[in-house]
C-alpha cells in the first residue's frame, strides 16, 4: 500500500505542474525579427513574453545578434515595421511605437531599420498649399487662357463677327 501512495504523489505533482507550465507559457510566443544591416538582413526568433514592450524586445534582439555582428546597441535608433516575408519592412504602413507591447502590435515578425539605413521618402505636398507649384502653374495656365481670348475677340472683330 505505501508503494501505491508513493507512486501516486508524483503523479499528482506532475499534474499540477503542467497546467502552471501551459499558464506559464501562455503568454510566451515565437516572435521573428529582420534587422536590417549594411549588406544583409540578419534573421532571429525569439520566445519572448507578449507582455513586454517593443523597446525591451529590440534591445533583446540587438544583444543577441551583437555577438555575432557588430551593431548600434541603442534600441532607440531603430524604428520597428511590419515585415515582408522576405524580411524587408512593409514602409508603406508607419512604424510602430516604442510604448506598445507585442501583443498591441498584432504580429509576429519585424523588421528593425537603423535610422541611418533608412529611405528617406520626400513627403507628399498637400494640394492646398500656397507654396507647392502646382498652384502656381494652374495661376499660369489661367494668365495664357486670357490672352488667348483677348486674341479670339480681335479676330471677331476684325472679322465683324461681334
Amino acid at each position: 500500500m505505501s508503494q501505491s501512495n508513493s507512486l501516486s504523489v508524483p503523479k499528482a505533482k506532475t499534474s499540477l505542474l503542467s497546467p502552471l507550465k501551459l499558464i506559464g507559457n501562455k503568454y510566451q510566443k515565437v516572435y521573428e525579427f529582420y534587422v536590417i544591416n549594411e549588406e544583409e538582413i540578419l534573421n532571429i526568433t525569439l520566445n519572448l513574453s507578449s507582455k513586454i514592450k517593443l523597446v525591451n524586445a529590440i534591445s533583446e534582439v540587438l544583444q543577441q545578434l551583437c555577438k555575432e555582428h557588430p551593431l548600434d546597441q541603442n534600441a532607440n535608433n531603430y524604428d520597428i515595421y511590419i515585415s515582408k516575408k522576405n524580411g524587408k519592412p512593409k514602409t508603406d504602413f508607419p512604424s510602430f511605437q516604442a510604448d506598445l507591447s507585442l501583443e498591441e502590435t498584432g504580429n509576429n515578425n519585424f523588421s528593425l531599420v537603423h535610422i541611418a539605413f533608412q529611405e528617406s521618402k520626400p513627403k507628399r505636398k498637400s494640394t492646398f498649399d500656397i507654396t507647392n507649384h502646382y498652384n502656381q502653374g494652374m495661376h499660369k495656365n489661367q494668365n495664357e487662357n486670357i490672352q488667348v481670348k483677348k486674341k479670339k475677340n480681335w479676330l471677331f472683330n476684325f472679322l465683324g463677327c461681334l
